[in-house]
């Protein structure tokens, strides 16, 4: 019976949707990224105004955001339907030119760069073709 259970709790984490993220969430994850990095208040200034220098501190920082907001993961990479359904909500349909030009920004690591350097690529291709979507997607709801 342990073993049905297990199984059945495992089918239903691997079968969940993906949870859409608000502001709030964003907020706490960044803390944690900046806490769990050190990373310095001069770079904290930049990442609140959308600007990510390609550093090794930006580039793991900006993998640790990813990682926790469940849209990119080491063994993996991009969740691309993940990023889709948190910029156009419940919503979103895969099928349509939005999510292909999403696809676009992001690879399969074929370079063989380090978990860090793979995630700052896709995200930063993804903030500068998307910089206004995701910015509404987490605006504060009034």
């Amino acid at each position: 019976m342990k073993v049905f259970v297990a199984i059945c709790v495992l089918i239903g984490l691997a079968s969940a949707d993906y949870v859409v993220k608000n502001r709030h969430d964003m907020l706490a994850y960044r803390d944690e990224c900046v806490q769990e990095l050190a990373v310095p208040v001069d770079l904290v200034e930049k990442y609140q105004k959308w600007e990510y220098p390609n550093d090794a501190k930006t580039q793991c920082y900006i993998k640790c955001v990813f990682t926790k907001w469940g849209l990119f993961d080491v063994q993996s990479g991009f969740n691309v339907e993940n990023i889709h359904q948190q910029l156009v909500g419940n919503h979103a349909d895969h099928n349509e030119a939005f999510h292909a030009s999403l696809a676009a920004c992001v690879d399969k690591n074929e370079q063989g760069s380090n978990a860090c350097e793979w995630a700052y690529r896709g995200a930063t291709c993804l903030l500068k073709e998307n910089l206004a979507q995701i910015q509404k997607s987490l605006a504060p709801k009034a």
